[in-house]
């Protein structure tokens, strides 16, 4: 087997990866932070003295220290007419009053990490304990408010109802209802969080190296916060181990970290351990859905309705608001079927506990629980196969483009052929509908399809009314006067392996071999303005990006090549790595050498063009690239034990053109076994004062390998009509479809008639079941 010595994956394997805690600046100082022990509290005073004397420390902070210096941070909104939003104001260190467990009373900033914490055990708080208000259902009417700067606790509120259709809904002759309830999760990357930020006096600049998703975005937040010019503050990445949306808010940690470096004129550093982060790193999904679905005679659906309750936690996260899963959910809920009416309601709640997040699928990890689960009662309650009534109801191949229920427009697919691809590859018309059970294990087979927009631009984030988002990318390419190539795109890798992917994009667009080509990443100082990397847009929005500046640059090598041979652009041909002149076959110059006449012209360069060869270009996808898969499941239930095992798993996957076909199965592969886990196991768990329950991973428990199914993949690649290449975001299909197939499976193991479906099926909760 030969080794790619340019292979992104070899450092990371070798131990030469460099992430933020292997940067060590000389003459680096450390922050630590003392922590509200209370979710709800007034501060009634702080006493720093003992920390302040205590050895090695430079500086011990306060609220009221960063009241002026400091802005808190804010997530707006654009004003809408068919929702409400109450945007929250977070202090970075709290003023006065504490909302969750783990929020930020101090910070003391040392020599070192240690003595840093030791310092932090020397400061005494005065707390008035408050009552916590734990539940998002009871707090949207509770009189007592989580922030009394605001009209109530719900921080987000929505209704949508189609236009006809409630008639028919109300008189279908076939109704099916249900609660689901997805517990709240932490996304718990191998890599914790962290910053470290320098301060050149000389410049006034202020740069921040944090593994972040959106370098840009973070450096917005930090220009704002910190009341200092973008154009002064340098936002780059590391390597990242492991994000999944976690690493995309902007930490209060953050700000204070490039606050101090900025006030101290020396390097200060935080590393988040996994305690931390467990407690305070954005946790993510704690949704209950209350949902009907109805259909005809002939197992047609007429309607869906539904009402969503999140527990958005005491804070909005920047740039993405708390209305993050409330929106999402509603897109995701018809999937990819065909629903005449469609009617949701969604509210996003105000609690004391840690704020919530972006994490992998969003709110469409919370769709096909619901449809698909309903689908299986529809089928059961009509006699109907469960595949069959899932193929009355797909979208049709000559639909598209199709306008869903939920007013969202899918661009292309086949949704059909990718569920028959799933049931034949699982050997679906063998499988045996339900074996009796033998000494306590039964046998369940779930089915799961489901849609996942990607990449979307400007049009679906400003109609969501989401202010902070600038929702296109951006992309720089330079061809060297030796013909070698630099790209900077502005979606930073978080072990998607775009640089591969990037690289592969512009080899093919600009004909020369991949080792010509460096793509970079990550650094606000060499980047174009652009969004990041999330909800499934590095190829789409980046790479997209990338060849629009690669066919400039052709466009521009064109033009050159022509003056060269006195001929008008049109008559130059481009093809295999070489300008050739169309009205003499003859005449040509390869790409090196048009690349040297570009920095070192003979005979004058053209009058409209510059010296030199780079261009720049953004992409804005005019509205999401709908990618979508079929996911089979084959689980056991032990009736003794509650245990549940998977023992076949089937994916069907249409991300459109594959360019790294390692990269799309890997992220396949990762993403189920994190949706297993929430299926299965995973569940932060709060008690009824506040207090976190699950803060290390023997009470929060996640998949390791002995888990961890084999996946049978299959590729089914229809093109998007909007994309450049027609490329589609498949990064977090896994986690969308998994915990929907789970629970399918599982539900029908059981054979019960359940009114409520609830994550994680934990031996406790299936036993429940049982008993029920």
């Amino acid at each position: 087997m030969t080794i790619d010595p340019n292979d992104e994956r070899l450092p990371m394997v070798t131990g030469r990866g460099r992430y933020i805690d292997d940067i060590m600046p000389a003459g680096c100082l450390h922050v630590a932070f003392l922590r509200s022990p209370y979710a709800s509290a007034r501060i009634t005073g702080v006493e720093t003295a003992g920390a302040e004397a205590a050895p090695g420390v430079s500086r011990v902070l306060v609220g009221s220290d960063l009241a002026d210096a400091i802005l808190p941070i804010e997530a707006r909104m654009y004003e809408s007419d068919w929702f409400e939003y109450q945007r929250t104001s977070w202090p970075v260190i709290a003023i006065g009053e504490v909302r969750f467990v783990g929020e930020i009373v101090a910070a003391v900033v040392a020599s070192d990490p240690y003595l840093a914490e030791d310092a932090c055990a020397l400061i005494e708080v005065g707390y008035d304990a408050g009552e916590a208000i734990v539940d998002a259902r009871a707090a949207a009417g509770s009189a007592k408010l989580v922030h009394s700067s605001l009209a109530s606790n719900v921080l987000f509120h929505s209704r949508f109802v189609s236009d006809s259709g409630a008639d028919a809904f109300a008189s279908a002759p076939h109704r099916v209802s249900g609660t689901f309830r997805h517990p709240r999760v932490a996304p718990a990357p191998i890599e914790c969080c962290g910053a470290l930020a320098t301060y050149d006096r000389r410049e006034d600049v202020i740069e921040l190296c944090t593994p972040t998703q959106v370098p840009h975005m973070i450096r917005d937040g930090l220009a704002r916060c910190l009341k200092h010019p973008e154009s002064r503050i340098r936002v780059t990445t590391p390597d990242v181990g492991g994000a999944f949306g976690v690493k995309m808010p902007l930490y209060p940690e953050e700000v204070i970290v490039a606050h101090t470096a900025r006030a101290l004129g020396r390097p200060v550093k935080w590393t988040q351990d996994r305690t931390e982060h467990m407690l305070t790193g954005f946790q993510a999904r704690d949704a209950e859905i209350e949902a009907e679905l109805a259909c005809d005679a002939d197992g047609l659906i007429v309607g869906l309705r539904a009402s969503l309750w999140c527990d958005a936690g005491a804070y909005s996260s920047f740039p993405l608001g708390c209305s993050l899963e409330p929106h999402t959910a509603m897109v995701g809920l018809p999937g990819p079927y065909r629903v005449p009416y469609f009617e949701y309601e969604s509210h996003a709640v105000a609690t004391n506990k840690c704020p919530v997040g972006p994490y992998r699928g969003v709110g469409f990890a919370l769709a096909p629980l619901v449809t698909e689960n309903l689908l299986d009662k529809l089928a059961r309650k009509l006699g109907i196969d469960r595949a069959e009534i899932r193929r009355r109801n797909l979208v049709g191949s000559d639909q598209f483009p199709f306008t869903s229920a939920s007013g969202a427009i899918y661009d292309s697919g086949n949704y059909q052929d990718l569920l028959a691809k799933a049931l034949e590859r699982a050997g679906y018309e063998s499988l045996a509908s339900r074996a009796p059970a033998d000494d306590g294990i039964r046998t369940g087979v779930g089915i799961s399809c489901f849609i996942e927009p990607t990449g979307m631009g400007c049009n679906v984030f400003r109609s969501r009314g989401m202010h902070e988002i600038p929702a296109f990318d951006s992309a720089l390419v330079r061809v060297n006067r030796s013909g070698s190539v630099e790209a900077y795109v502005t979606t930073p890798s978080q072990g998607q392996q775009q640089f591969t992917s990037m690289r592969r994009i512009l080899a093919r667009m600009l004909s020369i071999a991949e080792d010509r080509i460096v793509v970079r990443f990550g650094d606000t100082a060499m980047m174009p303005y652009g969004s990041g990397t999330f909800a499934s847009r590095g190829t789409v929005t980046g790479g997209g990006a990338l060849q629009r500046a690669a066919r400039r640059v052709v466009e521009r090598m064109t033009r050159l090549a022509a003056h060269r041979f006195e001929v008008e652009p049109g008559d130059v041909v481009f093809e295999d790595g070489r300008f050739g002149n169309g009205r003499d076959t003859n005449q040509f110059a390869t790409f090196e050498e048009i690349a040297e006449l570009a920095h070192s012209p003979m005979g004058g360069m053209p009058a409209d063009l510059d010296h030199g060869l780079q261009c720049t270009a953004s992409y804005d996808n005019p509205g999401a690239a709908v990618s979508a898969a079929a996911h089979i499941a084959v689980v056991e239930v032990d009736t003794r034990t509650g245990f549940v095992r998977v023992l076949k798993y089937v994916v069907a996957e249409d991300c459109g053109p594959i360019i790294n076909l390692d990269a799309v199965e890997g992220q396949i592969r990762g993403a189920v076994v994190q949706g297993i886990g929430s299926a299965l196991l995973e569940e932060v768990r709060y008690d009824a004062t506040g207090q976190l329950q699950s803060a290390t991973f023997a009470d929060y428990l996640m998949p390791t390998s002995a888990d961890a199914p084999e996946l049978d993949i299959v590729h089914q690649e229809t093109p998007s009509p909007l994309t450049e290449g027609g490329y589609k975001g498949m990064g977090e299909s896994g986690t969308i479809g998994a915990p929907a197939v789970i629970a399918s499976a599982v539900m029908d193991a059981l054979d019960i008639d359940w009114s409520e479906c609830r994550l994680p099926f934990t031996p406790e909760r299936v036993l429940a079941l049982l008993s029920e």
